[in-house]
């Protein structure tokens, strides 16, 4: 026998929980310093959306009315308007500023958010070469994806249940605690999927779900007993407590999205009438903000990332607040003259309307993304962009693959034996045009040939964790086999951006020990002296190269300022040579000791890569030499390094 229909109320304290979650995002991303949980509050989103379309769902089953097509054009008239505003002006504002690899990019995912699979691409995107976050202006989609995924599949779920007559809250349990263990596992083993993919993240919604059937199931009491005040009280802290202790390093989400899950769960269950959801929660301020959160989350990211990509690295605090300002006025205008007339409007062709429009933004970000729409560049700027294009033009062109495991990969050219053995990152793999071109100049007399055992992001240093790289592992085993069994190699050549393993910030540790800290560095150190030591001793050759000049004043995307309203100002800013050795002198003066006590050679490249005091930038007729901050285009390094040629000579 159905149960009578239990309603749930509007409830202002529920949309004051939503101003909770969009402020303590936006704090986060807009001064990370001052709120570094802040980002939890997409977790709240979850829950919150969990709560109330379950309950949509379940109402509707209840009354024996629920429709699919009903459902779908709730969600529809509810995210479409906002969003392809959103989409459309990020996509008419990059086309102003961005250049032109970055506005394909921007294409790419304004496509993706018309599909919602955004979490996957930046899923996929998250790498070595990856760029950086705060330069993707739809980077923050993701969340918007894994909700509209879960919402496929929950509903289906739920009718199935309903028509066999299954036990939904078991169900619905297992399913979460599935969810919740494989995110406890990923988040130490895969922490990018764990953050981005649905099947790690559904146990968020499930929650707000279980919730939600039990107040249908069970009703909500109206009254406030003294327990509902302390299940607020106790949510409200455990939010305070993610948001002010949940560090960007975490592992997250993990065990650690318990805390803002949970605090969402309780605040909801004690009710609009216990006193924080009454005396906070329901202020009219408050839930204004949370009534206009959707358009505000949409707007916050593009601005705040258009202005890092315009600014750089560390915009002032008032051009940051500058911005939210501006995201808050373009959400109120989209709140009130776009999301409610459409959400609200009874005629029958704002459906259609919208998912045609959808359709059409979708068609242009792929039209963007294919390069059909492009946008013009001055002469100056063709070359910026040629050079940034370099870094596609694949390195080992013209090498014979021999073995390969992601990013690690071991090449040949030349004859078999003797042998000159490249070793290192990207850093090394940079030179590999020099050497095929060296190969090839002498032709069939070529007495020499070359092996390239590389992997980008990973030192050739044994013992080195390198984090998410997951081919460190195979690629130090593979180096240790050839080094010790390869006897057509009579010398060795060494090669890496030192500098960036060593930095302050690095994620890099030797046997546990994080090469940031001076027991790690000289540890490392000295197992690379190790290395030197054994190849020296087997009668091989080594040479141990500098890191080439790098910083972020080298970076092509550097030579142009962009201006807010569009356009480009030439930036003559130069490195000086002295600034840059200063930079890593103590470093290299390390590296140098060991390799020469060691009886290795050191080539320093920035005694080459420097003309009247200062750090080669560009050439006057090919642009700049480097397609970004640290490595060097493939035709400069084939036509103009030439301090590697030793190693290949006769």
């Amino acid at each position: 026998m159905c149960q009578p229909v239990v309603h749930l109320k509007y409830r202002p304290d529920i949309d004051g929980l939503r101003a909770v979650a969009v402020l303590g995002v936006i704090f986060y991303h807009a001064f990370p310093h001052l709120l570094p949980g802040g980002f939890i509050g997409v977790d709240i989103f979850f829950v919150i959306s969990g709560y109330l379309i379950s309950g949509i769902l379940y109402k509707g089953h209840r009354a024996g009315n629920f429709s699919f097509k009903e459902f779908y054009a709730r969600r529809i008239r509810r995210l479409f308007p906002a969003l392809i505003t959103v989409l459309l002006l990020t996509m008419a504002y990059g086309w102003l500023i961005l250049l032109p690899d970055e506005f394909v990019q921007l294409g790419k995912h304004v496509a993706a958010g018309t599909l919602f699979v955004q979490n996957i691409v930046f899923w996929q995107e998250s790498g070595y070469f990856d760029t950086l976050a705060m330069l993707k202006p739809l980077l923050h989609l993701w969340s918007l994806a894994v909700e509209e995924q879960f919402y496929i599949f929950f509903p289906p779920l739920l009718l199935l249940a309903w028509k066999c007559k299954w036990p939904l809250a078991p169900i619905m349990g297992v399913l979460l605690i599935a969810s919740l263990v494989g995110n406890f596992i990923m988040a130490y083993q895969n922490q990018s999927s764990d953050f981005f993919l649905t099947p790690y993240r559904a146990w968020e919604f499930l929650g707000g779900s279980l919730l939600a059937w039990w107040h249908f199931d069970k009703g909500h009491e109206e009254d406030v007993p003294f327990f509902r005040n302390l299940l607020s009280v106790g949510g409200t802290g455990l939010l305070l407590c993610a948001m002010t202790q949940i560090q960007r390093a975490d592992h997250y989400p993990g065990w650690r999205a318990l805390l803002p899950v949970t605090g969402s769960l309780l605040v909801i269950e004690g009710g609009q009438g216990a006193w924080v959801n009454r005396a906070i929660l329901s202020q009219r301020a408050i839930v204004w903000i949370g009534l206009i959160s959707y358009p505000l989350y949409l707007f916050h990211w593009p601005a705040l990332s258009f202005l890092h990509i315009v600014e750089g690295e560390r915009p002032s605090d008032v051009l940051l607040v500058g911005a939210l300002f501006f995201s808050l006025g373009l959400s109120v205008v989209t709140y009130f003259l776009v999301e409610r007339p459409m959400r609200f409007s009874k005629s029958q062709w704002v459906l259609p309307f919208l998912v045609i429009s959808f359709i059409i933004t979708g068609v242009v970000g792929l039209c963007v993304w294919k390069g059909v729409i492009q946008r013009p560049l001055s002469p100056e700027m063709e070359k910026v962009i040629q050079s940034l294009d370099a870094k596609n033009k694949f390195w080992w062109d013209g090498l014979e693959t021999v073995w390969r495991h992601g990013n690690a990969i071991l090449n040949k050219a030349g004859a078999d034996a003797p042998r000159t053995l490249y070793i290192g990152d990207s850093n090394m793999q940079q030179y590999a045009p020099r050497i095929l071109a060296l190969i090839k100049a002498q032709g069939v007399h070529s007495s020499r040939g070359a092996l390239f055992m590389t992997c980008g992001g990973v030192p050739p240093i044994p013992g080195i964790s390198c984090g998410t790289i997951s081919e460190c592992d195979e690629y130090l085993s593979k180096l240790a086999k050839i080094t010790h069994t390869d006897k057509s190699v009579d010398r060795v050549v060494i090669a890496a951006l030192w500098n960036g393993y060593f930095a302050n910030d690095s994620k890099y540790s030797y046997r546990g020990i994080p090469l940031s800290s001076m027991q790690g560095r000289m540890a490392a150190l000295n197992e690379l002296g190790s290395l030197i030591r054994g190849f020296v001793s087997s009668g091989k050759k080594v040479t141990v190269l500098l890191p080439v000049p790098n910083g972020p004043e080298l970076d092509p995307r550097s030579f142009y300022k962009r201006s807010f309203f569009g356009g480009y100002i030439h930036s003559s800013k130069d490195l000086p040579l002295e600034q840059f050795r200063n930079r890593v002198q103590e470093l290299t003066g390390e590296i140098t000791k060991v390799a020469l006590s060691n009886g290795a050679k050191v080539i320093d490249p920035s005694q080459y890569l420097s003309i009247n005091g200062d750090c080669i930038r560009e050439e006057a007729a090919d642009g700049p030499i480097r397609y970004d901050g640290c490595h060097l285009r493939p035709d400069y390094v084939r036509n103009h390094i030439n301090y590697l040629d030793a190693t290949m000579a006769p």
